[in-house]
């Protein structure tokens, strides 16, 4: 090979060469430059990557949920929620006499609380002496007690609030009363719970009837106090839930008493407010439980929760006093 064809091949090695560096300089420059832009930035932004999708989900379902969970708990609390139902007063500043002709006028035309405020007042004068004569016997007997004093109060105070009132007028007062108790109103139901049967049928003038239908009638009303309590009841009445236990408790009102008992003291415990009655009521439990079978206890929980389920829904509740 010539001197002449050695340099053109050696300056077209150089010239190659430096060709080659140009490029890759440029190019360099350029995947610099794209880095920096602001296109690139923008791009990463509109497709983040996958565990930032994750996380961003993750955490708007937890909110979801936790929002989902407070609207539940505010439903079940709405929903369980019971309202204390208050009963009247019924005792007048005055004498009832001043009060009998409207109180029976709206209780003729279906006031309930009328009815019941009636039916209280005379069932209290039922006990009171009736004329002057009745009222110094009841005085003669009152002196012989210890606590005479208080005794001739008492007997006194209510010979006045009653004055003018019959005895046929106060006789009516279970008649108000069932009127009121038929109508569902709860009050009036648990005033003919507390009436025993011999005071019905004494009070009633049923005591001298013939032994047959004296059962006969006796036991009517028996039912119909059951029914009024077991309506009073699942209104959520612990009066009438404590009623119908010692009742039940008793084994003399139909079959599986001490079950039912059991069942009705649980819901005492569920629903009262009183800590004396639930300390009470807790050692009843304690005691009922080492009495039944298995099978027993799970019948009772059984009906527990039946009538509870029924009480929320009624959604009321008739404290002991109130």
């Amino acid at each position: 090979m010539s001197k002449h064809k050695i340099k053109i091949a050696i300056f077209s090695l150089i010239l190659l060469l430096c060709l080659t560096t140009l490029y890759l300089a440029i190019n360099l420059n350029d995947a610099a430059s794209m880095v920096d832009s602001p296109n690139i930035e923008f791009s990463s932004n509109a497709r983040p990557l996958r565990s930032t999708i994750k996380a961003e989900e993750i955490t708007t379902t937890h909110t979801d949920i936790l929002k989902t969970k407070v609207i539940i708990e505010e439903k079940t609390t709405q929903q369980t929620q019971m309202i204390v139902m208050p009963r009247p007063y019924w005792k007048f500043d005055e004498r009832l006499i001043n009060q009998l002709e409207t109180l029976k006028s709206a209780a003729a035309n279906g006031d309930n609380e009328a009815g019941y405020i009636l039916a209280m007042n005379l069932r209290y004068c039922f006990h009171g002496p009736i004329d002057d004569i009745a009222l110094e016997e009841a005085l003669e007997q009152a002196y012989e007690f210890s606590d005479s004093g208080r005794a001739v109060s008492i007997i006194t105070e209510r010979y006045e609030y009653c004055a003018g009132i019959g005895q046929k007028q106060r006789n009516q007062f279970y008649s108000y009363s069932e009127a009121a108790a038929n109508n569902g109103y709860v009050p009036a139901q648990e005033i003919i719970g507390k009436i025993t049967a011999e005071f019905f049928m004494d009070s009633q003038g049923y005591k001298d009837l013939e032994r047959e239908q004296y059962i006969q009638i006796r036991d009517n009303f028996i039912e119909q106090k059951i029914y009024f309590l077991e309506q009073a009841a699942q209104n959520g009445s612990l009066r009438a839930l404590t009623r119908l236990s010692n009742m039940y408790h008793s084994q003399n009102f139909g079959e599986n008493g001490h079950v039912k008992s059991f069942a009705l003291n649980q819901l005492i415990l569920e629903l009262t407010q009183n800590n004396k009655t639930y300390n009470r009521y807790s050692r009843y439990q304690q005691k009922q439980h080492s009495q039944l079978t298995s099978v027993e206890i799970d019948n009772a929980f059984t009906m527990y929760e039946e009538w509870l389920e029924i009480i929320r829904a009624k959604g009321t509740l008739y404290l002991e006093r109130n």
